[in-house]
């Protein structure tokens, strides 16, 4: 990844903290394509229509947005229970 890709793959983790591990290649395909867009505002119909799907697919438009399902921030200590 060049560091531009890198720097987008950055930004949008940092906009969809919900993302995973597992995640990384739809968001590896995002970031390549945003850093295409800003380059090139003229990229063409269908690599849009490929950035706004990636972008969906993660959670990342105002309607999907409302799907996402955010973990709590507690973290499931197996022995709180024994402890309090």
């Amino acid at each position: 990844m060049s560091d531009a890709e890198r720097d987008a793959w950055l930004e949008l983790a940092d906009e969809m903290p919900w993302l995973a591990h597992s995640d990384r290649k739809i968001v590896e395909v995002a970031a390549k394509l945003t850093v295409r867009l800003a380059a090139d505002t003229d990229m063409g119909v269908n690599a849009l229509a490929q950035l706004r799907m990636c972008l969906s697919s993660m959670g990342g438009t105002p309607a999907d947005r409302s799907k996402v399902v955010l973990p709590d921030d507690e973290d499931d200590d197996p022995l709180a229970e024994f402890l309090n």
